[in-house]
């Protein structure tokens, strides 16, 4: 299908869903529309394993979506759309090339318009045809005729007075639709992969190349190799006996004094397992800063390497005990988006030295982490799109001895069923609110309806 007919088609589809609409089932329609005429455009990308998991991915965001819309979902459904479709246009892409192509095309769009032969796909005499035909046939006569029509108009009364009874009245808002449908479908069809891109990424490498292994340039030119080596022995044993000290006093001092002060004990965790995240992030740039090049394959670097992945280790107990004390933060004070956050993190942060470690020990170059670590984090927004996380925290803290029914109520999205189960299990009256809003939630319009709310039952 010719790219101008599908950017047409997708206006005309946006504004159908969108048009006097709010946010909510239109979207994952939009989007899960979009994904099937990429595989309609290219009909080989069913063969493609890496494109049939990009889109599952936007096929859950967008059933995610369906259900419960959220910032969360509403940025999965994005994301993983332009994703596909950026593998769509070229399969070698790093996420990252993709991510500056996502962000230049939405400024290039604007003068990609006005370069009508690629995108309507003509050749230069046939837009040269096309020109000369759109200024014969409709903008020479409309100014010819508005001239003449303005002409008439002011010397008689009669046709003034019908004029001026003549009111004219243009919808500007489905006007503002069809033109930001027309922005988004073109920037989404038309996405240009410049060469500048294209050469970007052939230079991001997850393997070192011969000449690199072969010539082995220290860091700094005033510091030979050998010196940065050993530098990099003394500072990693030093770190390493630093961190083992910190994990054994970190976990002895949480044994030594448990949780009696619940307010204190927040406070405590928070800051404790913030610097944690921090620290673990700053050990994955130092293994960046030491195994970008020459000290992989320097001769006799074992020591360097053993106290990396030392280094690495003990990072991830870090990790386990970060873990441990966050379950007995919220065993103690419930389930909140902030301490889910937490373990999100910490887990990003297993995974991202999991990766660290494979790069030292197959002697891989940084941007093969930092690849890694990008994809990581594509799926974790994926993952946590999914579900309802409102309604997992709610279930678990009504079943806690102290709940926080004001955070229950007013902190979180998407659990209005549990809270009237609860309210109609204790005998408890409904708030009129809740009621309130579930009831406008359940008579909005089918494209602007969340599914969750047609299941939740008042009487």
């Amino acid at each position: 299908m010719k790219k101008h007919l599908l950017i047409f088609l997708s206006t005309l589809v946006f504004v159908v869903l969108f048009y006097n609409q709010d946010l909510g089932l239109n979207l994952s329609i939009f989007a899960i529309f979009l994904m099937l005429f990429n595989f309609i455009q290219k009909p080989d990308l069913v063969k493609d394993k890496r494109a049939l998991l990009l889109a599952s991915a936007v096929l859950l965001c967008s059933i995610s979506n369906a259900w419960l819309i959220s910032f969360t979902t509403f940025l999965a459904v994005m994301v993983t759309s332009f994703v596909f479709r950026l593998y769509c246009e070229n399969q070698k892409l790093s996420l990252i090339t993709q991510a500056i192509v996502f962000v230049s095309n939405w400024f290039a769009a604007v003068v990609q318009f006005f370069q009508f032969n690629t995108w309507l796909e003509t050749k230069k005499s046939d837009k040269e045809k096309l020109f000369v035909k759109i200024f014969s046939y409709v903008l020479l006569p409309f100014l010819i005729l508005g001239i003449f029509f303005a002409l008439y108009v002011s010397t008689s009364d009669t046709l003034l007075a019908w004029y001026q009874r003549f009111e004219l009245d243009i919808n500007f808002f489905i006007i503002f639709v069809t033109l930001f449908g027309f922005y988004i479908s073109f920037a989404f069809w038309n996405a240009k992969i410049y060469e500048v891109f294209v050469t970007l990424n052939r230079s991001l490498k997850t393997d070192f190349s011969q000449e690199t292994k072969d010539n082995q340039k220290p860091t700094f030119d005033f510091l030979p190799v050998e010196f940065e080596m050993r530098s990099g022995i003394i500072t990693l044993v030093c770190l390493n006996l630093m961190l083992l000290f910190f994990i054994v006093v970190f976990n002895i001092e949480h044994i030594q004094n448990p949780a009696i002060n619940l307010r204190d004990f927040s406070s405590r965790i928070h800051e404790q397992i913030y610097s944690i995240i921090g620290s673990i992030v700053l050990a994955m740039l130092v293994i960046l800063f030491f195994f970008k090049d020459a000290l992989n394959f320097i001769q006799n670097n074992k020591y360097l390497v053993l106290g990396a992945k030392c280094w690495v280790v003990l990072n991830a107990f870090l990790v386990v005990s970060a873990v441990y004390q966050n379950t007995v933060y919220i065993t103690n004070l419930g389930l909140t988006y902030k301490r889910l956050g937490v373990y999100m993190f910490l887990i990003l942060c297993f995974y991202g030295l999991h990766f660290a470690f494979k790069k030292i020990q197959n002697q891989k170059t940084n941007f093969y982490l930092i690849n890694k670590m990008t994809w990581g984090f594509f799926y974790t927004l994926v993952f946590c799109s999914l579900f309802n996380w409102g309604s997992l925290i709610t279930y678990y803290n009504l079943t806690l001895k102290e709940i926080d029914i004001d955070y229950l109520e007013y902190g979180l999205d998407g659990n209005e069923k549990e809270l009237i189960n609860y309210y109609k299990s204790h005998n408890l009256p409904i708030p009129e609110y809740l009621i309130n809003y579930v009831n406008r939630q359940k008579v909005e319009s089918f494209l602007s309806s969340q599914l969750y709310y047609k299941t939740i039952d008042l009487n």
